[in-house]
């Protein structure tokens, strides 16, 4: 198993997915609830400021009928007093007027002159200044409230008219705005103002400044002017101080009672729910990702064992060391990964032990059912060896000494084979039969050829080593042959249903032995026959020995005794060959070819 980085882990997607539902979930219902809610506050603050303005309209209006009534029963008395020669009972008429009507600071009116409230200092009251400011604002015809505050602070001046059609008469009144602003005060977030059509504030009792031309009070009255068109209204306007609900009523003399309450204002406590709401969506979001991060680590732990157990189990390591930590089906599926690690150590042990009677490569093609009965055709590279006079050793050595020795050759002889690629067909006795290019090839014919020389040269090196082992302890040296042909051979399963073996069969098969054979006339230990050499000429030293009948053969068979691979010093000729193995150069003319078997005739 190739190492790779996880790049969403399961546990980072489990908190993505919930962490999305949760923020979906409490934010729909933020959204609504807060939608819901705001919709009912915007209603109820606007209606409830509707009704403060209407009542506070009502409240001044009726202030102002009240005094405008007493003040013309008064001066309607007094004028009659005067027309029946009673003036000097009038004093009485107006101290009693001024201890009913506190508020009012002062009255004028022709019959009356300037009468100032005995409540108020007298000697404050510019009496001159009062007259001049209702001469220069009294228009006859007219009834108006004006802002005299540059004569008395604070006050408010109501002019109109009275007496007979054909004597009418202007009298003015002076109210004191405190009393207004008492009743006009609202005590909450509603701000009331008291203005005339010509922005002029004559009451502001819930607002800060006390200036005349108070810049919100001016952009109240200029939305009034230029955008509506009924004494009655209710607005959401945007001021300097930021945007309001505005309630105007518009009361006698051209008097306007506003009343606004800040749009924050309104919706602070939906805000402050809101800003709690999202704040606990914060804390449960983070309460939910511990819980999943919890719950995932319950999930991606055995999964991550079970990552580890896959990549041991690809390494060969089949103890894993695992356990289920669940009983739900990651559990399950532990206990069956743990199963199946128990299968594959058993299937392995089983592969190495079938691999000690076969080829490694041979016994996994057929534990895979890669190979069936049958062969097929394949241009291989077949070996044979063989230890000369191993019938005559044998004979002085006891049968567990005979398998201690052929175990310890044969394992440092097939450790060459194994090195070079190739597969041990066979042992026949003390002789080993070994194949290049079945079942798999190195790659070409020529490849597996020079595969199966090198092999043989091993040999010979490990040969030498373990030979010098038993003189040291005062055996005698062991000699081999070995004999390499290359041809089109049939490899495959050969048997039956019930017992197969994997071999190669063919003439090349039979040459190879045969030119293992001749290394003993020859006094060599390694023949290649003109096939092997041909594929791999210029890739190795040889030396050319003189053509063989081969039986089966009617034309000559070269062969050719090998001294090293091409590019390596030593050795470099048969001579020193002969000299490492331990043979002399035999006399060819005198080899006898009639052997038991007559396998060859040496042509001179």
């Amino acid at each position: 198993m190739k190492d790779s980085k996880i790049k969403f882990p399961i546990s980072l997607k489990h908190i993505l997915l919930f962490s999305a539902l949760i923020i979906l979930v409490l934010g729909v219902s933020t959204f609504l609830v807060s939608t819901l809610v705001r919709g009912d506050d915007r209603r109820k603050a606007e209606e409830n400021n509707h009704t403060i303005n209407a009542r506070t309209a009502e409240t001044v209006q009726l202030t102002f009928s009240s005094i405008q009534n007493n003040s013309y029963i008064l001066f309607d008395a007094v004028s009659k007093l005067k027309e029946k020669g009673g003036g000097a009972n009038s004093s009485q008429l107006i101290n009693d007027f001024f201890n009913v009507n506190r508020d009012v600071i002062f009255i004028f009116s022709p019959d009356t002159n300037l009468k100032v409230n005995p409540s108020y200092e007298a000697e404050k009251i510019p009496a001159k200044e009062i007259q001049d400011f209702i001469e220069s604002k009294h228009k006859s015809g007219s009834a108006k409230v004006y802002n005299s505050n540059e004569l008395l602070n604070p006050s408010v001046v109501l002019f109109y008219n009275y007496g007979a059609s054909n004597a009418v008469k202007t009298a003015a009144v002076g109210l004191d705005t405190n009393a207004l602003a008492s009743l006009m005060s609202t005590g909450s977030n509603n701000a009331t103002l008291l203005v005339d059509e010509d922005t002029n504030i004559l009451v502001n009792p819930d607002f800060d400044s006390k200036d005349k031309k108070y810049a919100e009070a001016f952009e109240l009255i200029d939305y009034i002017k230029t955008k509506t068109d009924s004494d009655n209204t209710q607005s959401l306007i945007e001021t300097l101080n930021g945007k309001k609900f505005m309630a105007v009523h518009k009361i006698k003399n051209d008097l306007f009672v506003i009343t606004t309450i800040p749009e924050k204002a309104v919706f602070a406590v939906i805000n402050r729910t809101t800003y709690r709401i999202i704040l606990f969506s914060l804390a449960v979001l983070f309460i939910a990702i511990i819980i999943i991060r919890l719950f995932s680590n319950n999930i991606t732990n055995p999964i991550a064992d079970l990552v580890d157990a896959s990549a041991k189990i690809e390494q060969g390591e089949f103890e894993l060391g695992i356990e289920p930590r669940t009983k739900d089906e990651i559990g399950l599926l532990t206990s069956s990964f743990i199963q199946m690690s128990r299968g594959l150590a058993e299937r392995e042990k089983l592969m190495v032990s079938f691999s000690k009677f076969t080829n490694k490569t041979i016994a996994k093609k057929a534990a895979s059912g890669e190979l069936a009965l049958g062969g097929e055709t394949r241009n291989a590279t077949i070996f044979f060896s063989d230890i000369r006079s191993f019938t005559a050793m044998s004979e002085k050595m006891q049968p567990n000494e005979v398998v201690e020795f052929l175990n310890e050759y044969m394992t440092r002889m097939v450790e060459c084979v194994n090195k070079t690629k190739g597969v041990v067909d066979k042992y026949i006795g003390d002789a080993i039969m070994a194949v290049w290019g079945a079942p798999e090839s190195s790659g070409s014919p020529a490849q597996d050829a020079i595969n199966a020389v090198a092999a043989a040269l091993m040999m010979r090196a490990a040969l030498f080593n373990f030979n010098k082992a038993r003189r040291e302890k005062g055996l005698a040296p062991v000699r081999i042959g070995c004999g390499i042909n290359s041809g089109p051979v049939v490899a495959g399963q050969i048997g039956s249903n019930e017992r197969m073996e994997y071999t190669v069969i063919g003439d090349a098969v039979n040459l190879a032995s045969r030119t293992e054979a001749l290394n003993k006339p020859f006094a060599t230990d390694i023949l290649i026959t003109e096939n092997t050499y041909n594929l791999i000429r210029g890739r190795v030293i040889v030396e050319e020995m003189p053509g063989v009948h081969v039986k089966g053969k009617t034309d000559a068979i070269k062969m050719f005794a090998v001294i090293n691979l091409a590019g390596k010093e030593k050795p470099s000729t048969i001579e020193e060959v002969r000299r490492i193995i331990g043979t002399t150069a035999p006399d060819l003319t005198k080899v006898n070819t009639d052997d038991e078997e007559k396998k060859y005739n040496i042509q001179s």
